[in-house]
């Protein structure tokens, strides 16, 4: 277990942060990506602070298969972190262009 995740307890989208709405990137049954968090909803309910999360990458599985799974990771703390897998593409770029999104805009809320 992570040790450092919050575990999501209500909807991240109805909270708001000082002065400035939460803004939703991306949301699915298994996954929500806002200016604040990302909510991993499937297998376990796992919330992560954006602010928190740094280095996200890109792992593929099953190179030689037709369609490979696809898992975006990070570090949050000390920890390495699964946040989003799929073996569909269209569906993990989805989800990877909300995550910069919503990284990028931390990153210019920051300075």
């Amino acid at each position: 277990m992570i040790s450092n995740a919050i575990f999501a307890r209500a909807d991240p989208s109805s909270q708001a942060r000082e002065g400035k709405e939460m803004r939703t990137y991306y949301r699915s049954p298994e996954i929500m990506i806002t200016s604040d968090h990302v909510a991993v909803l499937r297998p376990e309910q796992t919330l992560f602070r954006i602010a928190e999360l740094q280095g996200a990458y890109i792992v593929r599985h099953g190179s030689s298969s037709l369609r490979p799974r696809l898992e975006i990771r990070a570090r949050y703390g000390a920890a390495d972190v699964g946040l989003f897998s799929t073996s569909d593409t269209r569906t993990f770029g989805q989800v990877r262009r909300a995550l910069i999104r919503a990284l990028e805009d931390r990153a210019t809320a920051s300075s």
